[in-house]
């Protein structure tokens, strides 16, 4: 009985241990590994954070943008896209993020 117990419980800790291999690398490792690969192409963005990517930065702008009053101009990309616009006069047109 104890050997069967024994048994379940090393099983139990292999597939936890792959779920968690399998986590880390699709939340951390693959990002970064993009990230490398396109920064050796010229191609940069603003870091990368765990669980939420830029969302946070995303909304944020997003509010302030709608909270000022718009003006009268076809310059509209400022208020639509704000992080998008911000992404290209920081990094340039070729630029990443993390949505």
């Amino acid at each position: 009985m104890e050997v069967v117990l024994l048994g379940l419980l090393l099983v139990l800790s292999v597939i936890i241990a792959s779920w968690g291999f399998k986590m880390l690398h699709w939340l951390w490792l693959k990002p970064m590994k993009i990230k490398k690969y396109l920064k050796k192409q010229g191609i940069d963005g603003p870091s990368y954070k765990l669980f939420y990517g830029n969302q946070k930065e995303l909304v944020k702008m997003m509010s302030e943008a709608r909270s000022k009053p718009m003006e009268l101009s076809h310059r509209i990309v400022s208020r639509l896209l704000p992080f998008e616009d911000q992404a290209v006069k920081t990094y340039g047109i070729a630029s990443l993020s993390y949505l």
